[in-house]
């Protein structure tokens, strides 16, 4: 486990094992995002000079991990039992019985509090690790108790674990936005991805699954190994013919359709999938992503709803990670099983085309 220590130089000061303690009001250690330089390449400007984690890493995982050393959280996910299911694809399975795919209600009140604008009401609220904006230096900084502010994205995390750092990434200003995920944000968690520069750490979207109506959020963990869509084989369908930054692929030999971004350029990305993302909320198509590849990779996963269940895939199982809650049903888990059930929520053939030719063309003005 990481623990917080002492940050020399530039960046402001963390003492040692000492959590970020909330003061009265909405108030919360702000950490600045190194600025974007030129097209907003990937570099890592907060690496120390050794070459460890980075400073996001380091207290993104102190704070969690205080999280945890205080007792919120409702189990060990590092104690669960983990196996990768036999078969060419290597799903993954976990199993858990006190996981709970719906928030509790203690994160309804948060966010009901924020949308309201009752800020007081979280002035004690364990949960909220600290906001993360987008600074204007070149190196990254920490504001010590600080308003966040409403371009931000304040870093929640989640008693239910999914895996190990599992947190809630939800912007500031829930009256504002409108309920697609916007550029702005988009472009945000994308950099927080690079930031992070840690190869474990991985970014979720789901577009179902609003926990305030009209509210959107990412969700971010930490896997210890590639995810099993990750390793699945792409073709290529669009290379931009060397004007574009963006290349779109899709998987081959996956039980989910997916199709992959994948750009150094941080504002290109976000620009072209946020505006494919909008035009899957405005034809009420489902979608799941996931960031990864330190933000430089999206994976996007069109899904229509499950006849039996009457629900999505979250984006974890898209990437092959799946949940159980009883030993038989871990212990039976196959990937037959699990590929039929990923097949029963991808989108006809037609469709994923025609979102294919749709891809393509964005991803060309954008050049």
């Amino acid at each position: 486990m990481v623990s917080a220590s002492k940050v020399e130089g530039e960046y402001s000061l963390l003492s040692k094992n000492s959590p970020l303690d909330q003061p009265e009001g909405v108030k919360t250690h702000l950490y600045h995002l190194s600025a974007g330089h030129g097209n907003d390449s990937l570099k890592s400007f907060a690496c120390s000079e050794q070459g460890g984690p980075t400073l996001l890493d380091t207290i993104l995982l102190s704070q969690w991990d205080n999280f945890a050393w205080k007792g919120h959280l409702d189990y060990d996910v590092t104690a669960c039992q983990l196996k990768v299911i036999e078969g060419g694809i290597k799903f993954v399975g976990q199993l858990n019985n006190k996981w709970n795919s719906f928030s509790p209600k203690e994160y309804y009140e948060f966010f009901e509090s924020f949308s309201s604008l009752k800020p007081n009401s979280m002035k004690s609220y364990e949960g909220l690790l600290f906001c993360i904006a987008q600074g204007e230096k070149d190196r990254p900084e920490v504001a010590p108790l600080a308003s966040p502010p409403k371009d931000g994205l304040l870093l929640i995390a989640n008693a239910y674990p999914v895996e190990y750092g599992h947190i809630f990434l939800v912007p500031t200003a829930v009256n504002q936005l409108s309920c697609y995920w916007d550029e702005r944000m988009f472009r945000l968690a994308t950099k927080i991805a690079s930031e992070v520069n840690n190869a474990a750490f991985r970014v979720f979207f789901d577009s179902g699954t609003p926990i305030v109506s009209g509210q959107k959020f990412f969700q971010a963990c930490y896997f210890a190994n590639p995810l099993p869509v990750e390793s699945a084989s792409t073709v290529v369908v669009y290379d931009g013919n060397a004007r574009s930054y963006i290349l779109v692929s899709e998987t081959v030999g996956y039980p989910l359709k997916a199709l992959v971004f994948t750009s150094d350029n941080l504002k290109a990305l976000a620009h072209v999938v946020s505006e494919i993302c909008f035009s899957l909320h405005d034809n009420t198509t489902a979608y799941s992503l996931l960031i990864s590849n330190n933000g430089t990779k999206v994976f996007l996963f069109p899904q229509v709803k499950n006849l039996v269940t009457g629900c999505f895939l979250s984006a974890w199982e898209c990437s092959g990670y799946f949940v159980y809650h009883t030993k038989s049903e871990f212990d039976n888990a196959s990937e037959t099983e699990i590929s039929n059930r990923m097949a029963s929520a991808s989108v006809q053939d037609g469709a994923f085309e025609d979102l294919k030719h749709l891809c393509c063309a964005i991803a060309a003005r954008s050049c």
